[in-house]
């Protein structure tokens, strides 16, 4: 009972300067039900203490957006929010929320601090659109997401569809890993890409190689095993092309034997006007083995 009278006197210290709510705690429970009112008490003090605080203008504080079961999950003492780029509203927020929750989930997994620690990310017209959600319309980290993607849905880049693949074509002179780098850097773009309609695009655009020859005959079934396939064929077309360049230098070498060979290894043919005539010893005459025309 003591301690209660000491705490009704050190609450009427602290709102002496605020005679207009004086009144919700100038009492003091008695009886029986002293310890029933102590909560009372205490509830009625913090309303009154929120009402109370008005700026100049008169005006009550803005309420947070948070229900009230969000708003009692303390933040971790050791807490340091993480440094990625804030957003404005510019950029695409579903890629923004990937990234925060990337960085955040590293940290904790509590819904509540998810999102109250979200806002933190905001600045420019993001943080002024929060700032304008009407009170206690946020449970859950699922619905501010939501709420978020909503308001920025224009900020999102034009997402291709499979149709962008028939531009694809592989040069002449292109590498199999030039072009499915270019084959995969679109296909990430595209939300919904069936195995089937990429394997379709894929033989359509390569030049006729052993790869797409392997597509035909062995279609994949997933595009994990599409790249792993490539994969394959592109080590063994640049293995193919080390073993050319590693070659190259020694066929002018051969080449040149060859022409010497041509120019030195076979007699040269005089013409038979400049053979002298031979006379044989004894007067006999040499058979001609020149066959007649």
């Amino acid at each position: 009972m003591e301690t209660l009278r000491k705490e009704n006197a050190r609450m009427k210290q602290k709102l002496a300067e605020k005679p207009d709510i004086l009144e919700a705690v100038d009492y003091i429970p008695s009886g029986d039900n002293a310890n029933t009112n102590i909560h009372e008490v205490r509830s009625s003090y913090q309303e009154n203490i929120r009402l109370a605080s008005t700026n100049a203008l008169g005006t009550t504080p803005r309420r947070s957006p948070f229900t009230e079961t969000i708003l009692e999950v303390p933040l971790p003492g050791t807490w340091n929010n993480p440094t990625l780029d804030k957003y404005d509203g510019t950029t695409d927020p579903n890629e923004h929320v990937n990234v925060y929750l990337t960085q955040v989930g590293l940290h904790t997994t509590e819904d509540a601090l998810w999102c109250r620690i979200f806002p933190t990310s905001f600045k420019g017209e993001a943080l002024s659109w929060f700032t304008r959600l009407l009170a206690q319309s946020i449970d859950c980290f699922d619905t501010l997401a939501t709420m978020f993607g909503a308001q920025f849905t224009t900020s999102r880049p034009h997402h291709l569809t499979s149709i962008a693949l028939v531009n694809i074509r592989q040069e002449k002179s292109e590498s199999l890993r030039a072009f499915m780098d270019i084959f995969s850097k679109m296909a990430l773009d595209i939300r919904i890409l069936s195995p089937e309609v990429a394997t379709h695009h894929m033989v359509t655009a390569l030049k006729s190689r052993p790869f797409s020859d392997s597509l035909c005959m062995q279609p994949t079934t997933t595009l994990d095993e599409l790249r792993q396939k490539a994969t394959k064929y592109m080590q063994l077309e640049e293995l193919k092309e080390f073993r050319n360049k590693a070659q190259a230098p020694d066929e002018p070498e051969r080449r040149g034997d060859r022409s010497r060979q041509t120019q030195f290894g076979k007699p040269r043919d005089f013409p038979k006007d400049r053979v002298s005539p031979v006379t044989p010893p004894h007067g006999r005459k040499v058979e001609s083995h020149e066959r007649s025309p």
